[in-house]
């Protein structure tokens, strides 16, 4: 028996569709086959792994083409892996990390300069150089308890000059794209969604909702301009029963929309608690709370990233020092990217060439993608034997043109 890598095609891929959802446990409805087909899904970068023997799809790979927003707002195209499976009865026979190296040589064939990817099991994918980029918290509150103390604003939407309204689920197909696309742009971390990823993530069938009401839409305009959204459902099980506000998204472009929605949220009677998944670590409603205590936060690993072309991922991002600093990458699983890079920064836009010399900072690909976007500063991971400040003052000189103003964020699962 030999596990063959192929090209899934139309023939295969509703066989492959139930082996994704097979790997997490699920069934899969046969509508949900054709709407992952029709609106998210590049088959051309889907691969599935056959038993040879019985021409059975025992593992499923895929990517889907992204564009990454890195520090500065410039954004690199991204391949986001995804439908990652290997069968329990074909585990440890190289099918997953075959796939792996199809996915990222297709990657680089395409011209993406970075993969990423959400995972499932984290401790798989060190080994194929991703950093983690990106952390989150999962929030739970009291909404009896979320009283203001600061704001950058009023929050009552007569007093800040702007409104918060309703908005159906036609109406949020059209609103919703172009706040999120503001959001995108400013964010480093965050990934576009065509259209047909919007059509994809607002489908709301019953069946989709684990019990809880449809989608609920809000959103924030400030002077006739539209800033910010909120997807939520309900779960209560009567008219008078206290519930469940379950936050799906919460996105904003400004300091006063964020406030205003989530005054909008804490203001809800009939709730006793809300839920908020995938907020950023940064998130500014922590200081706002006059009691932050009732915020519970549970923080979770998000994007990881790998670096497919150091040189051109580097001088993609802007810098917040000016200066030079040599930086050594070792890495077993990816020969080609191993070497000295040295990093000139001036006026925060870096060149970056590869040289003989004898390194500032040592450290893997994975390390210095968990840095890239600015999710982690060096400093911890010297002190956990990752990095390997060699040269005086090299840590300080990582530190200053690494670090970012704001903590990276990508709202997108994928």
């Amino acid at each position: 028996m030999t596990i063959e890598l192929r090209q899934v095609t139309d023939d295969n891929f509703t066989e492959w569709r139930r082996a994704v959802r097979r790997g997490f446990g699920e069934h899969v409805h046969p509508d949900d086959i054709a709407r992952l087909r029709d609106h998210r899904v590049e088959i051309d970068r889907l691969v599935a792994a056959v038993d040879s023997r019985s021409e059975r799809i025992v593992g499923t790979a895929g990517a889907d083409s992204y564009s990454l927003t890195v520090p500065g707002g410039a954004t690199v195209p991204m391949a986001g892996v995804a439908y990652m499976t290997t069968s329990v009865t074909h585990r440890r026979q190289g099918a997953f990390s075959g796939m792996m190296t199809r996915l990222h040589e297709s990657a680089r064939e395409r011209g993406d300069i970075v993969s990423g990817l959400w995972a499932s099991q984290a401790h798989l994918y060190g080994r194929f150089d991703y950093g983690l980029a990106v952390s989150s918290y999962n929030w739970t509150i009291d909404p009896r308890f979320g009283a203001f103390a600061h704001s950058p604003e009023p929050v009552e939407p007569a007093e800040a000059g702007s409104q918060v309204y309703f908005v159906d689920a036609e109406e949020a197909a059209v609103i919703l794209p172009d706040i999120y696309e503001q959001m995108r742009q400013q964010t480093p971390g965050a990934v576009d969604r065509n259209a047909g990823r919007w059509q994809y993530g607002l489908f709301d069938e019953e069946r989709v909702r684990d019990g809880a009401s449809a989608l609920f839409f809000a959103v924030c305009e400030e002077g006739g301009e539209q800033t910010g959204y909120v997807t939520y459902r309900m779960r209560r099980k009567g008219d008078s029963d206290m519930g469940t506000l379950q936050v799906e998204e919460q996105v904003s472009t400004t300091d006063t929309a964020h406030a205003v929605l989530w005054r909008f949220l804490l203001n809800f009677d009939l709730v006793v608690k809300i839920t908020a998944e995938n907020r950023p670590a940064d998130d500014p409603l922590w200081w706002i709370l006059s009691d932050p205590r009732r915020l519970n936060r549970k923080s979770h690993d998000s994007l990881w990233i790998r670096l497919l072309d150091v040189v051109k991922l580097l001088e993609a991002r802007e810098y917040n020092a000016n200066g030079r600093l040599k930086i050594g990458v070792v890495s077993e699983s990816q020969p080609e990217v191993a070497g000295t890079y040295v990093l000139d920064v001036e006026d925060s836009q870096a060149s970056v060439k590869k040289t003989t010399e004898k390194p500032d900072v040592i450290m893997t690909p994975g390390d210095l993608a968990a840095l890239y976007l600015g999710g982690t500063t060096p400093g911890p991971l010297v002190e956990a034997g990752r990095i390997d400040a060699v040269a005086p003052g090299s840590l300080a000189r990582l530190h200053g043109m690494f670090a970012t103003d704001t903590a990276p964020w990508c709202t997108h699962y994928f």
